[in-house]
């Protein structure tokens, strides 16, 4: 496991993977093809979890257009819906490469608020694999108060039930890698700490967890 305190290389690695991440946007199923998508690939999970990211991008940018022009239509113009869809398609993009970064370059990655980052821990990949799934039925369970909201509340709840569905897939994809690499201790095998820029002598005792 390692710990970065304000390690600008690690921004600077996901950065850097963003040109690799948009030819995924841009092919869809590029790395696996729509029927494959929905059967078991355990031989290849980075690029299951690649392929259910990038339709989970690109169904929350048809949800978030969707329910925009339905608040349009019935509610009027207001330039909060403006900001909600470019704030929701902004969000999903983040979520998705975010998530591909952790799973397929770091096993098992998280940052809060972008100065502590905690990678290389597979016990993560548990914890967020998990929550997708628990946030995928409480995601069915909420949309289904907007069928009665108004004439089309319907549209609404299908569209985030449907949207349900990449993060499911997602959480499983997830719990699956941690399950190849539980053999590992959950924390990874060895522990570090990275400070600022790793190429300078930020890098401090490494800590052997196995």
């Amino acid at each position: 496991m390692v710990f970065h305190i304000a390690d600008i290389s690690l921004a600077k690695e996901w950065l850097g993977t963003c040109g690799e991440y948009f030819q995924n946007i841009k092919k869809p199923f590029g790395k696996m093809g729509f029927k494959a998508m929905f059967r078991c690939n355990e031989d290849n999970l980075d690029d299951w979890f690649t392929t259910w990211s990038v339709v989970q991008f690109w169904w929350a940018v048809i949800v978030s257009v969707v329910c925009a022009i339905l608040f349009l239509a019935f509610v009027g113009f207001d330039i909060s819906a403006i900001q909600n869809l470019l704030v929701s398609i902004l969000g999903a993009y983040m979520w998705a490469h975010m998530g591909w970064f952790a799973v397929t370059k770091k096993q098992g990655c998280c940052c809060f608020c972008c100065c502590f980052c905690i990678s290389q821990a597979p016990i993560l990949l548990l914890i967020f694999g998990i929550w997708l799934i628990i946030w995928s039925v409480l995601l069915v369970v909420q949309s289904l108060a907007m069928i009665s909201l108004f004439a089309l509340g319907f549209v609404y709840t299908i569209l985030y039930v449907t949207y349900a569905v990449p993060l499911t897939y997602m959480g499983i994809i997830m719990v699956k890698k941690w399950q190849t690499l539980k053999g590992d201790p959950p924390f990874g095998k060895t522990s570090r700490v990275v400070v600022g820029n790793p190429t300078s002598a930020s890098e401090v005792s490494e800590v052997n967890l196995s």
